[in-house]
């Protein structure tokens, strides 16, 4: 197993609930519609080297922080987009085996779903993990890193549906990149809970390949878009958040978080996880799938 990997399971946040206890597309992406008394507003810095995300926007209105409660009852959180009234798509490793519970909130703060449980929370009642996908540290199970989450109750008011790629929609190099998250703003802090976003050129693509120093080759990993963000990006916690370009007609979803590498660090002391490149699961590629499976989860109701 390759060490210089990134995943959300480390990002762990105490919630007591569910244990014991403006751009030129329209898209306005810090704007506030309906503030609740303990959601954030305002700029902050954040994910890594990005801002907090207001409430009640377009972008914030799809994404949806994901509390997952292991066997252990340690809680771990990552990111989803909503992609139908009962649906989430997320990585696969944010859907471990272990999981003995798994939430969706609908907030952009943490700290809401102790304070508003009842309109924050929506409990996981079945799930779909891409068959292929293995819970291991290899780069390579990336491209099979893709789960669907189905919820009971419904969708709150203020959120809707991000609508799903065509499968010939390519970017241009001039377009940007946008990223979203629960995530930390940087390696070993403590501050993931919190909705940020961060933009990015488009021509910070580099297909689904890149140079791993340490390894001194180039890997490449299929079905996936590799980003460099050695300045911004994604950290701990942003697991399974969407990526999306955006052009003149609006965001359009291209990717899911599914892991960081530090491709230039050399040896252990050096690695920096959320300054390296960022892998992720290339939604074109899986749209078969992602149909073929929420088909299969309307058959249950529950």
């Amino acid at each position: 197993m390759i060490r210089s990997l990134l995943r959300s399971s480390v990002a762990v946040l105490s919630l007591c609930v569910l244990t014991a206890c403006s751009s030129d597309s329209g898209e306005n992406l810090t704007t506030d519609l309906e503030p609740s008394n303990c959601e954030l507003t305002g700029n902050s810095y954040g994910i890594v080297g990005g801002q907090i995300l207001g409430s009640g926007n377009e972008l914030s209105a799809s994404t949806v922080l994901i509390i997952n409660v292991n066997k252990n009852e340690e809680q771990s959180i990552c990111t989803g987009t909503l992609i139908a009234n009962d649906k989430v798509l997320t990585a696969a490793h944010c859907a471990p085996s272990d999981s003995k519970a798994i939430a969706i909130a609908f907030t952009n703060n943490a700290g809401c779903v102790n304070s508003a449980p009842k309109r924050t929370l929506r409990f996981v009642v079945d799930k779909a993990v891409n068959e292929d996908y293995t819970e291991s540290g290899s780069i390579h199970n990336a491209t099979y890193d893709i789960a669907i989450l189905k919820f009971k109750g419904g969708v709150p008011k203020g959120y809707k549906i991000r609508g799903l790629p065509s499968a010939n929609f390519t970017p241009a190099p001039t377009d940007t990149l946008v990223m979203s998250g629960y995530g930390s703003t940087r390696e070993k802090s403590g501050d993931s809970g919190t909705l940020r976003f961060t933009k990015s050129s488009a021509s910070n693509i580099l297909g689904n390949s890149f140079y791993l120093a340490r390894a001194n080759r180039t890997v490449s990993v299929s079905k996936t878009i590799v980003v460099e963000q050695p300045h911004t990006g994604v950290c701990s916690g942003d697991s399974g958040g969407a990526l999306y370009a955006e052009t003149k007609e609006g965001l359009t979803l291209l990717g899911i978080t599914s892991m960081g590498v530090d491709h230039k660090a050399l040896k252990d002391s050096d690695i920096r996880i959320c300054h390296g490149v960022a892998i992720y699961v290339d939604v074109r590629e899986n749209l078969d799938w992602i149909r073929e499976e929420s088909a299969k989860l309307d058959r249950y109701q529950y």
